[in-house]
């Protein structure tokens, strides 16, 4: 089997970090060989102690001038389902495979520790399915990164955030690190030939699941000698609440409108949709039209497809070009793993044709 390539959609972003620091000699001083956490089982996160679901930087190292790695996401002990292809059954019979199934392997220890207790002779390698796979390189505070279904940017940013903060001293806690999506120069200029006239932006109205804990009822005092009545339980309660930019929204123009509401059912299937309009009557102040381009600008943190700008004297400029990405082709090894070495010449090709273009926008953001 040959190897082959398909097309992925990689996406830029500007590090913003408090005080200005540069990220990637931050990482390269906490994950490089001198780094306090230079192994993996050294900066694994977990919501908390019991979760058997973790997520870490797994591979670091340097592509020519880029520092590049994987963040991963697996769940320890997982049940992978599998399907056994029989052409002479009636149905394919599917069962599951666990990942303490898979064989240990197995290494001897150097022979200066020979003389070791036999639990201690060997080092076990573990063996766990792999949910998912982040691909990322950053130059200075230049980042590009390749997504997965499961770890997206704000993935990213919450665990560089907690692994520079948190598992090491690296950033001083209460830091801010941000991953911003920066607009290529081209969209600047088309808004200033053509200023923004109004926006459109949408977003579903979605709930999550509450419950209410258990309240058992009061018992009232019985004479003396009388058996005292065991405490009723009442069932959990399980509540819709509406969240959300969308419920958001909602909450700001008819305050507590939603805390009134009694849904017995999740909201996500009803296809509520709330659209917001910004824009302005016949004309405005240049004040006004610095606000309302700086609004548009802004939108770029939201879903492409929610997002329209509409230019004055026609055209329009969609979420999607508010974000900075483009395609590269990744090529697949027959194992149907990706080609590592090929996946970062392309990130880095794509990164510095941006940079030495002017592509990137050269305005900065600060979280001071």
């Amino acid at each position: 089997m040959s190897n082959i390539k398909k097309q992925k959609t990689i996406h830029y972003k500007n590090v913003v970090i408090t005080g200005s620091p540069n990220l990637q000699a931050l990482l390269e001083g906490a994950l490089g060989d001198a780094g306090a956490i230079k192994r993996p089982n050294q900066r694994q996160q977990k919501a908390n102690a019991e979760d058997t679901v973790v997520i870490f930087i797994n591979r670091f190292t340097k592509y020519n001038n880029m520092s590049v790695g994987q963040l991963v996401y697996l769940e320890k002990g997982r049940q992978q389902p599998y399907i056994t292809v029989d052409d002479e059954a009636d149905f394919y019979s599917i069962e599951s495979l666990s990942s303490d199934e898979i064989p240990e392997q197995k290494k001897s220890l150097p022979a200066d520790q020979a003389e070791s207790p036999p639990s201690q002779q060997v080092i076990k390698k573990r063996r766990e399915f792999v949910e998912s796979i982040l691909y990322f390189g950053v130059i200075d505070n230049h980042m590009v990164i390749m997504q997965s279904s499961a770890l997206q940017s704000r993935s990213l940013e919450a665990h560089l955030s907690w692994l520079l903060t948190s598992c090491t001293s690296t950033l001083t806690e209460g830091s801010m690190l941000v991953l911003s999506d920066k607009p290529a120069e081209s969209v600047f200029q088309k808004l200033e030939k053509s200023p923004a006239k109004s926006i459109h932006f949408g977003a579903p109205l979605t709930t999550e699941v509450t419950v209410d804990p258990s309240q058992p009822t009061q018992s009232k005092a019985l004479p003396t000698g009388v058996a005292q009545p065991i405490d009723e339980v009442h069932a959990s309660k399980v509540r819709f609440e509406p969240t959300g930019v969308a419920a958001a929204i909602i909450s700001a123009v008819a305050p507590g409108l939603l805390d009134r509401l009694n849904l017995r059912e999740s909201l996500d299937d009803a296809n509520i949709h709330l659209a917001l309009e910004i824009t302005y009557n016949r004309r405005t102040s240049k004040t006004g039209q610095e606000v309302i381009d700086s609004i548009a600008t802004s939108l770029r943190h939201s879903p492409a497809s929610d997002v329209v700008i509409n230019l004055k004297g026609g055209g329009k400029i969609t979420g999607d070009e508010l974000k900075l990405s483009g395609t590269v082709n990744v090529e697949y090894l027959p194992s149907g793993l990706i080609n590592e070495g090929s996946l970062f010449h392309e990130m880095l090709r794509w990164l510095n044709a941006k940079v030495s273009s002017s592509e990137i926008d050269s305005t900065t953001e600060s979280t001071e």
